[in-house]
């Protein structure tokens, strides 16, 4: 069981960062004339999209988060969780979980109770 939980774990980030990688090469192809900071800007992106994956690797891994239930976004290193929870509790979970991931500077929720 745990030989299976840790390889969907590892296809989810795989997945999530196969996604991410078009947009990533395009962003650094940019004709930009501040080479620099475009650069950046694809580093950015890059450390953003590898964070959202972390997050959402963590939550496949955790039982008491719904993976599939909360959307994952991050900006500058600020991760957004939206969607719904069964509880406060598992809101303040979820939040927790993201917040433990490295790189994370801040969580933000946008996360609702949904009322059973």
């Amino acid at each position: 069981m745990q030989t299976t939980k840790t390889i969907s774990t590892l296809v989810t980030a795989a997945f999530l960062t196969a996604v991410a990688a078009p947009a990533v090469y395009a962003a650094d192809a940019s004709t930009d004339s501040s080479t620099s900071s475009s650069t950046q800007k694809a580093g950015a992106y890059v450390d953003d999209s590898v964070i959202t994956a972390k997050v959402k690797a963590a939550f496949v891994e955790d039982s008491q988060v719904s993976a599939l239930k909360i959307k994952v976004t991050t900006k500058k290193g600020i991760v957004t969780l939206a969607g719904a929870v069964p509880n406060a509790e598992a809101g303040q979970h979820a939040l927790q979980v993201a917040a433990a991931i490295d790189g994370v500077k801040d969580v933000k929720s946008a996360l609702t109770v949904k009322a059973s």
